[in-house]
């Protein structure tokens, strides 16, 4: 065996959650390892939705140009609810710049992201299978194997991105609290040449139930649930006879499928660590909690998980916050991951209902789904745009208690509003927060000098104490705003986004994190008292 090989951050898994964490270290210039057991990408399609809020979080990242190239905007679902015409549930409710689901296969995501990686100058070490791992007072230790040669790491922080199955919650006893929830379900990527359609399509009935996914090639991902053939003994294989076999005793009216890309059974569980957080060690992703496949969730949470973690591990890495910082990963995921479990475990009972009450549940979901308000409440939730941390002690000990009702508030997610930045076109907040990780905005309405003088010297005291760390910019609703010098950038919310949507009025301060999420906002902001509201957020 070498030498110890040392680094800050050690990734174990280079699946979607661990590029994207790759991705987010890689950007913040931050020293890090990525081990991946597998030779070369996965070829396999798995995942195939990327959600609004995934797609917001790729847009901090700069690479969402990139996903919206090569999938393509699904509007929404067809629901076959005992019957043949079906209720169509809309995305365009969605309040995001993203109204849709992005289908694009999971080995496309793995792709983009480690070029990604790769055009920062990251890159994943791949044929290193995990042999142990240990935690110590020094750090945590994890032995590898390449190519029968022994390797040792060793890492202030570990982030355990490696699946279901991770070997590193094995290692450290990390219970994985949960059960299976006993269902068989078949999968298979094919042609059906007798379905032309850009909607997910899902029939429901007491057969079972059947959904086809559209791919932009014209191929469709085929999932569902035969319910002659649950408590059989579980297999992994399929032919493309079973599948056409299943479809024909579920469906009314069966379609043919044909040159099968990819054929399984699987079953479904739903679990998590009771602690994101072990020592330095954090779980991210399916290491962290799995469920059934029911919404799309189960990608989108783990890249989410990672975009979370990272940017707070580059402050404690730093020094600019204290390792407690860190807590605050688990406090804001683990109560989302738990409601996703929840939700997907109740919709797959849901689903399995049967008789008189699949009756039901047909007759009330038409009757829900024909209401625009219904829509749009689906659409947003199942978008990950309501995933906000405005519950958390941290979050609400940050929240001003003199906002108004309307007024965003720590923890929230900001949506990416209209500006009117440098006069030469309008410009929205993300770019802003993709370019400078802390944005804070002092809403100044007008002229004011002696408030502008106060932001000046507020914004000088953040750069000595953060070194360069926070972007401050004042905002003003109009007007031909004069400074002295010219250090302070000026925004005008000649959209009132600022205003109307986020609840900003004159005096008011927000800071805005690298995640898209309020770190506080101040109302009415005495800057002197607000320079210590960023010190405890820091804390």
């Amino acid at each position: 065996m070498t030498s110890v090989i040392e680094t800050d951050v050690l990734i174990i898994g280079a699946g979607p959650a661990g590029l994207m964490a790759a991705n987010e270290l890689q950007k913040r210039g931050m020293n890090f390892i990525c081990l991946e057991q597998r030779a070369s990408p996965s070829e396999l399609s798995k995942a195939l939705g990327i959600q609004a809020r995934t797609l917001e979080m790729f847009e901090l990242l700069g690479v969402h140009q990139e996903f919206l190239n090569k999938g393509y905007p699904g509007p929404g679902s067809k629901l076959h609810l005992g019957g043949e015409n079906p209720s169509v549930v809309e995305l365009f409710h969605i309040d995001s710049q993203y109204p849709y689901l992005l289908i694009i296969p999971q080995s496309e995501t793995e792709s983009i992201l480690e070029d990604h990686l790769s055009s920062l100058g990251g890159r994943v070490n791949r044929e290193h299978e995990v042999v142990e791992v240990m935690e110590t007072d020094e750090g945590v230790y994890v032995t590898v194997k390449q190519n029968g040669e022994l390797k040792r790491y060793v890492a202030k922080y570990l982030l355990a991105c490696d699946g279901a199955h991770s070997k590193v919650r094995q290692d450290l006893n990390v219970p994985f609290e949960g059960e299976d929830e006993g269902y068989t379900f078949f999968l298979g990527d094919v042609d059906v040449p007798g379905l032309k359609e850009i909607y997910i399509n899902m029939h429901l009935n007491d057969r079972g139930a059947v959904a086809f996914f559209p791919y932009k090639d014209g191929s469709y991902r085929v999932v569902g649930m035969n319910r002659a053939k649950q408590g059989l003994p579980h297999k992994d294989e399929l032919s493309l006879e079973d599948l056409q076999g299943n479809l024909n005793t579920v469906l009314s009216e069966s379609y043919q499928v044909e040159n099968p890309k990819w054929l399984s059974y699987f079953g479904t569980a739903h679990r998590q660590v009771p602690n994101y957080r072990k020592g330095n060690v954090f779980f991210v992703g399916d290491a962290a909690h799995i469920h059934n496949p029911i919404g799309g969730q189960g990608m989108n949470l783990g890249l989410q998980d990672a975009a979370n973690i990272v940017w707070k591990m580059d402050l404690v890495l730093k020094g600019l916050a204290d390792d407690s910082f860190l807590d605050s990963y688990h406090h804001e995921r683990a109560p989302i991951g738990l409601d996703v479990l929840k939700e997907t475990s109740r919709m797959l009972k849901i689903i399995d209902l049967q008789g008189a009450q699949g009756k039901i549940r047909n007759w009330a979901g038409k009757a829900a789904l024909t209401q625009d308000w219904v829509q749009k409440k689906i659409a947003n939730h199942l978008s990950n745009i309501y995933n906000e941390y405005e519950e958390t002690s941290k979050n609400k000990s940050l929240q001003g208690s003199s906002l108004s009702k309307e007024a965003i508030r720590a923890g929230e997610r900001v949506p990416d509003h209209l500006l009117f930045f440098d006069g030469s076109n309008d410009r929205s907040v993300y770019p802003l927060i993709r370019k400078y990780g802390y944005v804070f905005f002092i809403y100044i309405d007008a002229q004011d000098e002696s408030f502008i003088d106060e932001a000046y010297a507020f914004a000088e005291k953040v750069d000595e104490k953060y070194g360069g760390l926070i972007k401050v910019f004042l905002v003003a609703k109009g007007g031909a705003v004069r400074t002295e010098g010219g250090e302070l950038p000026i925004i005008y919310d000649v959209h009132r986004h600022l205003g109307n949507k986020l609840g900003m009025d004159k005096g008011h301060a927000l800071l805005i994190r690298p995640d898209g999420h309020v770190a506080f906002h101040e109302s009415p902001a005495h800057l002197e008292k607000t320079l210590e509201t960023v010190i405890q957020f820091f804390s």
